[in-house]
């Protein structure tokens, strides 16, 4: 059980204070090398650390937490050398989740080591073999290592009879490897080395974190004690939320570089904050983001010093970036969680995050940054946009300031890291272990201190079916040379993602697409960002991991290429948002002061009125107001919203329970789009939204799982995550491609099994949140929450548009245009538009041509032929079928198909001319729409494309259910 662990404040521990605990040998190096006194958090460890404790040391990046590890570690090794009591071997291990890390750490350490007779070396997956050998015959007292090359080196046996001398592990970095399957990997290599070793002192290293007695049991293991030794965050903080209004000189930059204003306004602001201080890091929350910031301020401030870091760069790339804002020679750099972790970047002066950081432990993470001296002040500045993002923030640095952090989501019985670690207990043993061993061993470490001996015979049974292991009376045996690769070739838990290559009509490389985002989003007609312009997806080759695309307008519609990475808004957070719109509609209701409840926020006066504006028109409009009590209900066009102030997870779950449940009783295919304050369900056509209230109304939380469980599977998320986890049980081979057909037939395999039941347990952990889904219809069932339906007027809810603008084409979300401005951007976009013209009568010639370049009576050069078809630039399949067919060979049923729709194509622009071209080079207008549309009479070109534009409305409305 956890020892209560202790409060300091830094100001009050940084004066008059020594590293009077060490010996004359320490004190002294550690005089000569510039360490004056003690931080608060060095001061903190001396004792328990020197007492042989286990330890969690919690405090801001760069507040010396290395150190103050460290240091207490080499005087005991001192000690310990001097009683005679040393042995050979490895004595200390350090432990970090980054290899750059590493390399900080071992350039910070190996000088003080040198001076001290302590040996430090370091070793990753980049170590070359020279180095390793030479550690293998002569070991380093100290190693500096990840937590795969952990997994490397402990069935090794020169290095695992270097291991057994162990005396002290330093876990760097617990809050980064506490939340993901690394952390659970983690936990069971430290019982490994438990057995090899013995017990050994724990010491771990965390950034401030939401519930560190858990951390501490993680770093402890089950049934030992530990110290949780905590430093205050926040010294002296100047933080507030701002969203300035655009000035006259922001609207007119904003016109001549085709910038939103808010835009405009947000990053003027950045560059006078930035411009008041030596060194600014702004943190984003993707590498989209990242990189779209960066490249809209070279635009605006091309003289501004700036530097961009994320994980997606090159570690070249990363490295420069760092000592260049370490010299002094970049005065802003834009990054994402690339450097939440404690790598050296010298001093920063300001932090400023670029919209919410959605998390307050993030928030407190990045803050803790700046104003790294003792007794500093930390300064930060969040730039938010949008309503919710303004009231989001704002009470994210609340929460922060007031010590309100999430707690960490611990990756409990991983069956897909069980089963690694199942072989690599038995390798550590010479090739074999019993089952009851390794269960004694496993329910050691915390993430596994419940696990049943029921499921790790279920996971050794899968082992043995995949020729891993021989199972027999209970006893592990490992395969040669199956159960070997199958260890070394699964060492990382991290996904290993590929990427798909960019390329636009004319095959020019635009970038690249991880597989991730192509399985989840790279359906043919759906818009991304990349590079800061917007994309439509013309085709996928799986085969050539290749996306091909088209330029498009800037849209909302359009996602991040990123978007994977939003991190979730935590429920409590979206609940106190909520709160807020509700109080601030009740003050503009009873006539009060609508910026009443947001005076104990730190949000600025400008962005206050904001959120007021946001919630005033939401009721001048007619719509109730959905907060922490109200459930609203709407309608528009064939999207249905339902408004829930629940946080990401929660909503993730519920409109996926929804549309389940539409299925099922409507018989039609829903999709469904969700954010952490409403979801959306989009279908064939309108849903009812009385219908919808009942059916969330009638939801009981016990029903919840196993509707969801029963549906999940059918879904992109659960086929990617189930194939990623076959890899990591060597079901799939680690070098395998993931494609749709083959993880759909893998899902009918694995269905059962312990790689099925060990994905449905990570979507409900990582992606849904059933806890407190169950809260909140507990409280529609009690009352306390209502469930309403918006008045029906044909139009959405001022509130309804953050999401809409992300799933429903501005064409139709903004029709009031359709006979002005929408008419001319239509004409312009299909005479921009590049088509294939080709020969549909003898096949013999074919060209690229745009629209405006076709001529009003197109007509073959070398035949003289009128039978020309009009294509699509990538449509290479139906040339194929065109030229076969013309040549006299036979076709497939499906050649035969394309063959038809190509010579009904061309018979059109035989008759028509170039309308039909026109026609067909609208978006979603085949043959079969194009003749009902030529056939109608127009009395002029505007009633034509009016025609045109209402066909790809219907379109786009659709278009997500065609297959």
């Amino acid at each position: 059980m956890g020892l209560p662990h202790t409060w300091w404040r830094l100001g009050r521990l940084g004066e008059g204070l020594s590293f009077r605990e060490y010996s004359s040998a320490l004190a002294r190096e550690l005089e000569s090398l510039g360490f004056q006194r003690p931080t608060a958090i060095q001061l903190l460890a001396q004792k328990p650390i020197l007492e042989g404790e286990n330890v969690l040391l919690v405090a801001p990046t760069g507040s010396g937490k290395t150190e103050a590890a460290v240091f207490p570690v080499f005087e005991s090794l001192l000690r310990v050398r001097g009683s005679g009591g040393e042995k050979p071997g490895i004595k200390i291990l350090y432990i970090t989740p980054l290899r750059a890390l590493n390399r900080d750490i071992f350039r910070r350490l190996k000088e003080l080591g040198r001076r001290l007779g302590v040996k430090v070396e370091v070793r990753h997956g980049d170590t070359p073999a020279a180095t390793r050998r030479i550690q293998a015959l002569k070991p380093p007292d100290m190693l500096i290592t990840t937590p795969e090359t952990l997994q490397a080196i402990l069935p090794g046996k020169r290095m695992r009879r270097h291991l057994k001398a162990v005396r002290w592990v330093i876990v760097d970095e617990v809050h980064e490897v506490l939340c993901d399957k690394r952390g659970a990997q983690l936990a069971l290599s430290l019982e490994r080395l438990r057995r090899a070793a013995g017990e050994f002192q724990r010491i771990g290293l965390s950034a401030t974190l939401g519930s560190p007695e858990e951390a501490g049991r993680f770093l402890a293991g089950a049934g030992r004690s530990f110290k949780v030794l905590e430093a205050e965050s926040f010294r002296n903080v100047e933080a507030q939320v701002e969203s300035p209004h655009p000035t006259r000189e922001d609207l007119k930059r904003a016109e001549e570089y085709s910038l939103p204003p808010g835009a405009v306004a947000r990053i003027r602001r950045l560059v006078e904050a930035s411009e008041l201080y030596r060194s600014t890091l702004v943190f984003t929350n993707t590498r989209e983001h990242a990189e779209a910031l960066a490249v809209n301020l070279r635009r605006l401030y091309p003289k501004l010093s700036l530097g961009v870091h994320h994980g997606s760069l090159s570690r070249e790339a990363r490295i420069e970036a760092e000592e260049k804002l370490k010299e002094g020679f970049l005065r802003v750099l834009i990054c994402t969680s690339s450097l939440e972790l404690g790598i050296d970047i010298g001093a920063v002066d300001l932090v400023i995050q670029y919209h919410s950081p959605r998390q307050s432990v993030r928030l407190v993470q990045r803050l803790g940054r700046s104003g790294h001296r003792i007794g500093g002040t930390v300064r930060g500045l969040i730039l938010a946009s949008w309503p919710d993002d303004i009231l989001e923030a704002g009470v994210l640095l609340r929460r922060a300031l007031e010590g309100w952090l999430e707690g960490p989501i611990m990756h409990r019985e991983a069956l897909d890291v069980l089963a690694h670690q199942l072989v690599g207990l038995a390798l550590d043993l010479g090739g074999r272990v019993s089952l009851e061993a390794a269960y004694k061993v496993f329910r050691r470490a915390e993430p596994f201190r419940r696990l049943e001996a029921e499921s790790l015979y279920a996971v050794a049974s899968q082992l043995e079916a995949e020729g891993k292991i021989r199972l027999m009376n209970g006893n592990v045996k490992v395969r040669v040379p199956g159960g070997y690769r199958y260890y070394f070739e699964s060492l990382s838990t991290i996904p290993e993602v590929s990427s798909f290559l960019v390329v636009d009509y004319a095959g020019r490389r635009v970038g690249s697409l991880d597989q991730e985002f192509v399985v989840k989003h790279g359906k043919p007609g759906s818009q991304f960002i990349l590079k800061g312009s917007v994309w439509q997806i013309l085709r996928v080759d799986e085969e050539r991991r290749l996306v091909e695309v088209e330029p498009v307008e800037p849209s909302p519609a359009a996602v991040p290429a990123w978007e994977g990475e939003v991190i979730p808004v935590p429920f409590e957070a979206a609940l106190e948002v909520g709160e807020l719109r509700r109080r601030i509609g009740e003050e503009l209701t009873s006539g009060g002061d609508p910026l009443n409840p947001l005076k104990r926020y730190p949000i600025s006066e400008d962005a206050r009125e904001k959120t007021v504006l946001a919630v005033k028109e939401q009721l001048e409009e007619g719509f109730p107001v959905p907060s922490d009590r109200l459930i609203l209900v709407e309608n528009f066009e064939n999207y249905a919203l339902v408004h829930g102030c629940f946080g990401d997870r929660v909503n993730r779950a519920l409109s996926r329970l929804l549309a389940a449940l539409v299925t099922a009783r409507m018989g039609v295919e829903v999709a469904v789009q969700s954010d952490p304050y409403r979801l959306a369900l989009i279908s064939p056509r309108p849903l009812d939204p009385y219908f919808l209230a009942r059916e969330i109304e009638g939801l009981k939380a016990e029903d919840a799982r196993g509707l969801l469980e029963a549906v999940l599977d059918q879904t992109e998320l659960f086929n990617w995550r189930l194939w990623n986890n076959a890899k990591r049980f060597g079901v799939v081979s680690r070098g395998a491609e993931y494609r749709l057909r083959e993880a759909q037939m893998l899902l009918k395999a694995l269905k059962g099994t312990p790689v099925y039941r060990e994905t449905l347990r990570e979507i409900f952990l990582e992606d849904l949140d059933l806890e407190n889904l169950g809260k909140v219809l507990a409280w529609i069932r009690s009352g306390n929450l209502k469930v309403e339906v918006a008045p029906q007027g044909g139009k959405p809810s001022p509130l309804a548009l953050p999401l809409l603008d992300k799933i429903a084409p501005h064409d139709l979300l903004r029709p009031a245009f359709e006979r002005g401005e929408a008419l001319e951007i239509l004409k312009a976009r299909i005479a921009s538009k590049l088509v294939r013209l080709f020969c549909a009568y003898q096949g013999d010639w074919e060209t690229l041509r745009k629209v405006e370049n076709v001529p009003e009576k197109p007509r073959c050069p070398r035949c003289g032929s009128t039978l020309i078809a009009v294509l699509n630039p990538q449509d290479r399949d139906s040339l194929k079928a065109a030229r076969k067919k013309l040549s006299g060979r036979k076709l497939s049923r499906e050649e035969e198909r394309l063959w038809l729709s190509l010579w009904r194509n061309a018979s059109l622009v035989q008759n028509y001319g170039k309308r039909a071209v026109i026609v067909m080079a609208a978006r979603g207008i085949g043959p079969a729409t194009a003749v009902r549309l030529l056939r109608q009479p127009h009395r002029s070109e505007n009633e034509l494309y009016q025609a045109i534009l209402k066909a790809e409305r219907e379109y786009l409305r659709t278009r997500i259910f065609w297959d």
